[in-house]
Formats: C-alpha cells, structure tokens, sequence
C-alpha cells in the first residue's frame, strides 16, 4: 500500500460549518418559502450549478433568483441570504492542516463560488488567523474557477494531472458521499468525513 503524501481537503462540513437551515431561514424571512426545492447539499436548479461552475456572475444570478421566486428582491436581500449558511471555520482542524503541512503537500478542493469566496476569505482573517487561509494550500482548487464541479470525475483527473499527483498516494476527504464514490473511481484514497467526524481526530488512521 502506497504511503500518502498528498491530502486534498474539500471545505464544507470539513473545515467549514455550513447550514443550510440558516440559509432556508433567511430565505424565508424574505418571504421565499422552499428555497431547498431548487438549492440543496445534493440537488441543485441549474442556476446554482451554473454559479459554482462560474459560468455566471454575481448580478446574474441575483436575477435569475429573482426570476425563480417572483419577487422584487434587492441584490443585497438575496447576498445575505446566501451567505446565511456560512457559519465558520472549524479552528481545530485548520491547526490540524497548519501543523501537518511539512508531512503532506496540502491542496483545497470546493465546490463554491466568487460570491461566497469573498464572504469566507475575509472572515478566516478575521476570525481565525492573521494569515491568507489559501497560504495553508500547495493550490487551492473552486469550481467556479475550473470551469467544473464535484462529483465529475474528470474534476478530479484534471488537479491530479495538473500537480503531477499519484492517485494512489493521495487522500481526499469530503463529507458528501457521491463526491467520495467519483474520487474512488479515479483511484484516489477517500475519507468520508461523516456527522460528527473531524479531521483532528479521524484523519490519522487514513494515513
């Protein structure tokens, strides 16, 4: 069995609390009632994959929001409502990765987008440490900026080639399954990172 030196960390419920019942909540104080029928963990409306694949901007999605729910809502109302399921970084493990660095090359691989990256960024400096959060990262890999989107395994075939890593010698850990099974069927070692689980405290057996 290949030793692993290289970790490629997904960052939602991995080293970022997200809640989507905070963004359903916020969602529905602006008078959008089932805003999980078009955006959730598993399922998402075209416009939401369109977004996390940066196929469109801010401004445009905001109208097509507005074109799915029928109300004369401000750019700002649906931002803040998005942005509601960003709770926080999980401390913790990001030591876990700052700690660990010199052992493994260390990559981020999110499916996310340009508006959430400009909430999240700042907060981390902030909130966390008085350093860039992506300066944790050989490479910090979005969606919005490859153009593609977990669970695509041609995502994954694509950060592989481009750093030059062995699959085999290379642990991806998300919380999602179907991101897990498209990472297996390219050869990479997986840890799903289920409820409850942290990468302090469960990552090591994997290793």
């Amino acid at each position: 069995m290949a030793a692993i030196k290289n970790l490629i960390f997904d960052l939602g419920n991995v080293l970022y609390d997200i809640d989507f019942k905070k963004m359903n909540a916020a969602f529905e104080s602006l008078g959008i009632e089932g805003i999980d029928n078009h955006f959730t963990l598993h399922k998402s409306n075209q416009l939401f994959l369109d977004l996390e694949m940066g196929f469109i901007n801010e401004p445009t999605f905001c109208e097509g929001v507005r074109g799915l729910v029928k109300l004369p809502l401000t750019n700002e109302q649906i931002i803040y409502a998005w942005n509601a399921l960003l709770v926080g970084f999980r401390k913790n493990s990001i030591q876990w990765i700052k700690d660990n660095n010199i052992r493994f090359n260390t990559f981020l691989y999110s499916n996310t987008n340009q508006i959430h990256c400009d909430h999240f960024l700042p907060q981390f400096e902030k909130e966390v440490a008085h350093y860039p959060f992506e300066s944790l990262f050989k490479t910090p890999y979005y969606s919005h900026k490859m153009g593609m989107r977990k669970p695509d395994p041609k995502s994954f075939v694509y950060l592989l080639e481009k750093e030059g890593l062995t699959a085999g010698e290379t642990l991806f850990i998300d919380d999602n399954e179907p991101n897990i099974i498209a990472a297996e069927s390219v050869g990479l070692k997986v840890l799903h990172l289920k409820e409850g689980m942290r990468v302090e405290r469960d990552i090591e057996v994997y290793l």
